[in-house]
């Protein structure tokens, strides 16, 4: 099998989403959705939104098995401008498949997006301290435990590098492979817990690329 490295394009975006829901499913809280595609859509794009570095692996069928995306925290007011606005029209279009039915039971729907808004909220509580997040990195279950991770990191750390960006972070649940972080480096800076859970089950780490 052939990889290569890709920028995201829209083209890839439904590429994008299936990778997501073979890691995470969002929908498995949703009551009979008709169209849960959307949520994913709506968490892609609001990554993508977000994000300066937009890497990618595709396969020989241009399909999309890696993800990392990664911001740049302190961008021009301009920029922040231009995202806030995009923000703002994902946020609509999302409360709008809602409204409509495509996610199902519209209050459960609301409830699941309400807190995946807050759950949000609560990894960027400390975005100020740092130049970048790290907002979405996944692979395919097909790569894993093959390198293609760090490839992945290591290529982000670079950008970081040439952008001035000295300090990184990310949140991510327990539920995935949090392990990999640690090894490759990132310092655990706190723990916070889901609103629906009653366990800590969320891990904010840090780390300053020019120790890489």
């Amino acid at each position: 099998m052939m990889l290569k490295y890709k920028k995201f394009e829209k083209k890839y975006l439904d590429s994008c989403i299936e990778i997501v829901k073979s890691t995470w499913l969002f929908e498995e809280n949703l009551i009979n959705p008709k169209n849960p595609k959307y949520i994913y859509k709506h968490y892609v794009m609001n990554c993508v939104n977000w994000s300066e570095h937009l890497d990618l692996i595709v396969d020989d069928n241009d399909q999309v098995v890696g993800i990392l995306f990664g911001s740049i925290e302190d961008n021009a007011w301009i920029k922040e401008f231009k995202y806030t606005i995009i923000q703002y029209k994902l946020n609509i279009s999302m409360w709008w498949h809602i409204i409509i039915g495509d996610l199902g039971q519209r209050k459960r729907a609301f409830e699941v997006y309400k807190n995946m808004k807050s759950h949000d909220a609560k990894g960027e509580a400390d975005a100020d301290n740092f130049d970048s997040e790290i907002n979405l990195f996944i692979l395919s279950p097909s790569l894993r435990g093959q390198g293609y991770g760090r490839k992945l990191m290591n290529r982000y750390v670079e950008f970081c590098k040439e952008n001035n960006l000295d300090t990184v972070f990310l949140w991510t649940t327990t539920d995935c492979s949090w392990e990999f972080y640690e090894r490759y480096g990132f310092n655990e800076l706190r723990r916070f817990k889901f609103s629906s859970l009653d366990e800590e089950n969320t891990i904010v780490y840090q780390l300053n690329v020019w120790e890489k």
